[in-house]
């Protein structure tokens, strides 16, 4: 057995910065999901056609002027979700829940003055939030590996780069610099780094909580030609928030790895961001029962910081002791751009009775790209071309469709809806049935008076993903399985004049 490492510094100096980005947070912010209002959840975010609610206005902003009075809508929302994770045959449950405010807006009918055959009846503006893309979750998963362990990710980075033992805690601050502090990885002058746990024979159980979401704040305009053709534009302002806290931990749970009791990798990750869209749509009345809509959103053009740090333990034999380390605070500015979107909508009114509508929106996921903010940093400039490469031939298109129906009883409105999120995946990278798809089962009801209106919306989405916790070189590593379950309520109440 080469010897164990005695003495241990836990000083750090950040010399040399890694970067933390990945593809899948290029895909997280253009991956988008409506219903920020009771009515449009409750009826499926199908109203690219309709109009006439503050939430549409995210989906095509010609909705502003279907509005024929002056508004004030406030909806908070209460979210409970379900994570169920399968990780080398083992099934394991974790719960979190949310409330948050979906959405709020104001909306301000001008009726253009009367004129002999005037066509433009009215000019209307709007400001308000909608939620459009939530990250809360919570996951839990524990199973054994008998054949890789997390640290043997480590020793390739180390090895790879061929860095020395005085310098690997500065070229790897954040896992592999922490794992030699921690005796996880020793040192031999013929062979290289080396891991305690090489071919595993592990428990491995990580517990991971996401948090967080965008809210698009915009500035809305349309205008009613004769209420046949009804044009509109917005410009969104976007806010980001998302924070990661992972707790991963590798035991000996067989007793049959020499020196070796466990280890124990925390990270932690803060981003903020904010961010800037247009959209540009229309709606035209065919007739008193049919309407079609389109819009054009552009792309989002997000700037973002990361802040992190990450912190090891490991536990040897009593003999020999337990050993931490923590890295310094990293952080990191960068661009995101996200793809173009195109909407285009149908919708049947019954007049005094209803609507069934449906949208239908498109994207490229492979057209997202990012930008990095550092000079002329070739290692940077190096990752970034890489980091875009890897979204071109990982990703492509996708569709999402939006189903949903109102039936009007009196002062009451009784909703249905229905929604799939296409995967962001080319078809021969996703993982069978875990492809990150969305389905959403939605229903509401309302009550609309003269001077206010009162909705209540629900909605049940279920989402696949697979994780792979890493990878390594001709190593077949478990993937865990993730089936994802979401309730949300959403309350609005809102008041007309």
């Amino acid at each position: 057995m080469k010897k164990i490492l005695t003495a241990i510094s836990v000083s750090l100096l950040l010399s040399n910065f890694v970067v933390a980005q990945t593809d899948e947070d290029a895909i997280r912010y253009s991956q988008l999901m409506y219903g920020s209002s009771g009515r449009g959840l409750g009826a499926g975010s199908a109203f690219g056609a309709l109009g006439g609610d503050y939430s549409s206005l995210v989906i095509n902003p010609a909705g502003v002027s279907i509005f024929q009075n002056s508004q004030f809508s406030f909806s908070p929302s209460f979210l409970s979700i379900k994570s169920n994770s399968l990780f080398t045959g083992n099934s394991v449950d974790d719960h979190k829940y949310n409330f948050n405010v979906s959405g709020f807006g104001f909306v301000w009918v001008k009726q253009i003055e009367e004129k002999e055959n005037r066509k433009w009846r009215n000019l209307n503006f709007a400001f308000g939030g909608n939620r459009i893309a939530g990250f809360h979750n919570s996951v839990y998963y524990s199973g054994f590996n008998p054949s890789s362990s997390l640290a043997e990710k480590f020793v390739e980075s180390a090895n790879a780069s061929q860095v020395s033992t005085g310098d690997i805690e500065n070229a790897f601050p954040f896992d592999a610099g922490l794992a030699y502090n921690t005796a996880l990885l020793q040192y031999d002058s013929a062979t290289g780094y080396w891991a305690l746990t090489e071919g595993g024979q592990v428990k491995q159980e990580q517990s991971y909580t996401t948090r967080g979401g965008m809210t698009e704040y915009a500035f809305t305009m349309g205008a009613n030609y004769n209420d046949r053709l009804y044009l509109g534009a917005s410009l969104g302002l976007i806010d980001v928030n998302y924070n990661f806290s992972s707790d991963y931990t590798e035991t000996d749970s067989n007793d049959s790895i020499t020196y070796f009791k466990s280890f124990n990798y925390n990270q932690s990750q803060h981003t903020s961001g904010a961010g800037v869209d247009l959209k540009f749509g229309l709606i035209a009345r065919l007739n008193d029962y049919v309407r079609i809509g389109g819009s054009v959103h552009s792309p989002s053009f997000l700037f973002m910081h990361d802040r992190y740090n990450s912190s090891m333990k490991t536990v040897l034999d009593d003999t020999l002791g337990t050993f931490d380390s923590s890295s310094p605070d990293g952080s990191f500015d960068y661009n995101i751009t996200t793809p173009w979107r195109l909407n285009g909508s149908l919708a049947l009114t019954f007049k005094k009775y209803g609507f069934l509508s449906m949208d239908y929106e498109f994207l490229d996921y492979s057209e997202a790209f990012f930008s990095f903010n550092s000079g002329n940093s070739t290692d940077d400039k190096s990752y970034e071309n890489s980091l875009n490469q890897t979204i071109s031939k990982k990703y492509g298109s996708s569709y999402n469709i939006r189903l949903g129906g109102e039936a009007v009883i009196d002062i009451v409105r009784l909703r249905l809806g229905y929604a799939l999120y296409g995967s962001p995946f080319k078809p021969d990278v996703a993982v069978a049935g875990f492809d990150n798809k969305a389905t959403v089962y939605s229903g509401g009801i309302g009550i609309k008076e003269d001077g206010y209106f009162i909705d209540l919306g629900f909605a049940r989405t279920k989402s696949a993903s697979f994780l792979q916790p890493y990878s390594l070189t001709g190593v077949d590593v478990p993937g865990v399985k993730l089936n994802s379950f979401s309730n949300q309520f959403t309350f609005t109440i809102g008041w007309k004049w």
